[in-house]
């Protein structure tokens, strides 16, 4: 049961007793953290919740980058997980909610889903087996990040999970004026690159926003 949460910009959330994973992990760095690597922690903590959601048995789960885990079709198309990574002195905490077996009127949002809603029985989307799922995803993930020369290669991990690449997308920015353009790709410090629906401007490279995936091409 979680009472309070906060996630980006600081919004808060409640989950209902027994419905939901909410779960931190701590990745402790030795010394000062590269930025360049860092940035790829949110999108390899998407995949491995992508990868645990589809052992799990939801085949269709893909990332909405920076680190969220949507389907986006069949009967209840909608938001399964959330994810945050935040930076303090003792490491990188990624913190991660997971709805399990939440009924359609008690998800917070009309745009969130739950496995059970995904057509899963209640025993196959119990908490200890999406934890399990989940941590056998994210550790191997996780010493992989680590060990790579250069982080620019955990591109080849993330793109093919990545369900905002190609997509026509709005992105608003903190401090910036909304972007609605369509999704070219990732840069070397995983930030989202974005073609403009204006082509004559050059392609911008979004290291924070909220992703808003749009119905047309």
């Amino acid at each position: 049961t979680q009472t309070a949460g906060r996630g980006r910009l600081d919004r808060v959330w409640s989950t209902p007793p027994g419905s939901a994973l909410a779960v931190s992990v701590l990745v402790r760095h030795e010394g000062a953290p590269d930025p360049h690597r860092l940035g790829w922690l949110p999108l390899v903590a998407g995949v491995a919740m992508v990868r645990a959601v589809r052992a799990l048995g939801v085949a269709d789960a893909r990332l909405k980058w920076p680190n969220d885990v949507l389907v986006e079709s069949g009967p209840a198309p909608g938001k399964l997980s959330g994810l945050l990574t935040e930076l303090t002195p003792h490491g990188v905490v990624i913190g991660a909610g997971l709805n399990l077996t939440a009924r359609a009127d008690e998800l917070p949002v009309p745009t969130a889903t739950s496995l059970v809603l995904q057509g899963l029985a209640a025993e196959e989307a119990a908490v200890d087996r999406a934890l399990a799922a989940y941590l056998e995803q994210l550790l191997p993930l996780v010493a992989q990040w680590r060990s790579v020369l250069r982080p620019a290669d955990l591109r080849g991990i993330v793109v093919p999970e990545l369900g905002t690449l190609g997509r026509a997308v709005r992105v608003d920015r903190p401090g910036a004026a909304v972007l609605i353009g369509i999704v070219s790709g990732l840069d070397d410090d995983g930030r989202l690159l974005v073609r403009p629906a204006d082509t004559t401007e050059p392609t911008i490279a979004i290291a924070a926003g909220d992703v808003t995936h749009l119905r047309y091409e």
